[in-house]
């Protein structure tokens, strides 16, 4: 398997960003694309069907397929990511994960788990870092940015995404891009496998999973301010030590780390496609000072804001505008 891209798409909402995100286009043959919806609700357009997105939403396109975000079917700000890969059919791994896909077809639409944001988000490290540490190689030979949307990406016309230089995909085979690959294979198989997240999404909801999900709209909507967990369990009727037992039962993690790498993940898509100061993130999203947001944000991602910034601006292409992509459990 190689990576060829990762995304990430914090509150889309329109003007430029949709009409690049969310143009009508195909990717070439041997391609796949996972979406995977964090937040928002809007339509998916996949060939002629049209799905619904919802949160925690995952779609699967197949090379040749035609897709798109609907402009006119926003209903909020998207947040989302997407994976960009090709298989290697000679490699076993690859025909488990192609059949695991395939045995899905008819489902193109499915749910995923909560938690497994934050799998997709350090799949998504994995790969720029990789990139970035290949900088030498990648200056040599150019590679396909997002910075600028191809001709017909605003007319309607179905546009086909040009492959990534030869030497580009080569670095994405070693170090930081095979362990996003295997991460890949490994989410593919939770995805689609026997017992997937997909089929347990599917299951109806217990008592615990719906008092979480309610937490998990609030902490959604409120990454922007402080938010007391005692207070939280209040609002869902419990207590701070019964919730904080019930929330990590079902996600691996405390509220607290939750709701901290969200506050994470939506400052560093901030910093990477704004020219925001460290500290006007810091203040944008509820952290104490430019210093405490610093260190919770190097302890999640292995980089400080600005280093972060650098790194996937560089192998991104977002230029520095005004206006609106991270680690496991030693996050707090």
């Amino acid at each position: 398997m190689t990576i060829k891209d990762t995304v990430h798409v914090y509150r889309l909402v329109g003007g430029d960003r949709l009409a690049w995100h969310g143009r009508y286009h195909t990717h070439n043959p041997g391609e796949y694309e996972f979406h995977c919806f964090l937040e928002g609700q809007g339509a998916f357009l996949l060939n002629r069907s049209r799905y619904r997105i919802d949160g925690n939403g995952l779609f699967l396109t197949r090379p040749m397929d035609f897709h798109s975000i609907l402009p006119g079917s926003l209903e909020g700000p998207i947040s989302y990511y997407a994976i960009l890969f090709e298989l290697d059919l000679v490699n076993l791994d690859d025909q488990a994960a192609l059949a695991l896909m395939d045995r899905g077809l008819s489902a193109p639409a499915r749910a995923i788990e909560p938690r497994d944001r934050f799998l997709i988000e350090e799949l998504h490290r994995l790969f720029h870092e990789g990139l970035a540490e290949a900088s030498p190689i990648l200056a040599s030979s150019p590679v396909t940015s997002p910075a600028a949307a191809p001709v017909g990406a605003q007319s309607g016309v179905p546009v086909s995404v040009p492959a990534i230089s030869p030497a580009a995909t080569q670095v994405r085979t070693r170090g930081h891009g095979k362990a996003a690959a295997y991460l890949l294979l490994s989410l593919i198989q939770r995805w689609y496998g026997t017992g997937d997240a997909a089929d347990a999404a599917a299951t109806p909801a217990s008592g615990a999973s719906t008092h979480v999900s309610r937490a998990l709209a609030i902490m959604e909507r409120s990454v922007r301010v402080k938010l007391d967990m005692g207070d939280l369990a209040s609002r869902l009727g419990m207590s701070e030590e019964h919730f904080i037992r019930l929330f990590k039962g079902v996600l691996g993690m405390t509220p607290f780390q939750y709701f901290t790498r969200l506050k994470v993940e939506a400052a560093s898509s901030v910093l990477v496609e704004t020219g925001s100061s460290v500290g006007s993130v810091a203040e944008r999203f509820g952290f104490e000072n430019p210093f405490h947001f610093s260190r919770v944000f190097s302890k999640c991602t292995g980089l400080s804001p600005l280093a972060y910034r650098k790194t996937f601006r560089a192998v991104s292409g977002y230029p520095a505008q005004e206006g609106v992509n991270k680690r496991e459990d030693s996050c707090v």
